[in-house]
């Protein structure tokens, strides 16, 4: 509404997607509390498929965004052509993409300095790529001792840091757990979110106290730590519109799992160097 304006007159806007499952759907009554001309209202206006909360119409933020931008772009290649596959991928606004070209996907980016191994300020021994294996040694035994882990470089460690929902499949991860008793490893999971999972996540280390660990909270340092320290991080996501622990994961030379489809972050590895 600003574009007929001043400084705005002949600016383009361009709308990223960055998860198409987060749209910002209201009640429609609620437009009145945008103060907006009428004439935006179907825009907005949006059939919501779901039972819950509502079912029927509803004013949709995403939806806007698509429709009254100039470019519509997200996050890597492969969600470009994700989203229109079908109501499924695109969440019931595949039809309105299907109608605004979506074309660009444009990777997401790390601070490259924040997750340099060399300089992190967050971890003990700084490494590169000619001292990655002896550093990630002393780098694990100060993560196991942090967490109260039995201390042993040689025994492999798997971590997950993340939100605690279905979408990031933290779900998975706790429940497949279990599997590993007996096994000579140690698991590590940072994450907030769901109430239910956090609960879940602080349990792991009574029921566990000799494999597993589980921090609910949001701790930036111990993140660092997780990634220096550790020989595998795990990315259990039902889907992934690109994600960010991939290329931090590459970038501090661990190694990634996936349960997931590979080809939804194979644009992330034709062309990345670790460290």
């Amino acid at each position: 509404m600003y574009k007929s304006n001043g400084i705005y007159k002949n600016a383009k806007v361009a709308f990223c997607i960055h998860n198409i499952a987060y749209q910002g759907r209201f009640a429609r009554a609620d437009f009145d509390l945008l103060n907006l001309p009428d004439s935006f209202l179907p825009s907005f206006d949006f059939i919501d498929g779901h039972v819950k909360p509502v079912l029927g119409r509803k004013i949709n933020w995403m939806k806007t965004g698509i429709v009254e931008s100039d470019l519509v772009l997200t996050v890597s290649p492969h969600y470009v052509k994700e989203l229109t596959y079908g109501p499924d991928k695109g969440v019931e606004l595949d039809g309105v993409l299907r109608t605004k070209p979506l074309e660009i996907g444009i990777v997401n980016g790390m601070d490259v300095y924040e997750w340099d191994p060399s300089t992190d300020k967050y971890t003990s021994v700084k490494y590169d790529a000619t001292t990655v294996t002896e550093a990630k040694a002393l780098n694990k035994e100060r993560l196991q001792a942090e967490v109260g882990l039995p201390v042993d470089s040689s025994i492999p460690v798997i971590v997950f840091v993340g939100r605690l929902e279905e979408q990031k499949g933290s779900d998975i991860l706790i429940a497949a757990i279990p599997e590993f008793v007996g096994e000579n490893v140690q698991i590590i999971v940072l994450g907030t979110g769901k109430k239910k999972m956090e609960e879940e996540l602080m349990q792991l280390e009574v029921k566990y106290p000799n494999i597993a660990r589980g921090i609910a909270k949001f701790n930036v340092p111990l993140a660092h730590m997780m990634f220096a320290g550790s020989d595998f991080i795990i990315v259990p996501s039902r889907f992934e519109p690109c994600g960010l622990i991939q290329l931090q994961g590459m970038r501090v030379s661990s190694s990634l799992c996936y349960s997931s489809d590979l080809s939804a972050h194979s644009h992330l590895f034709i062309t990345w160097r670790t460290c």
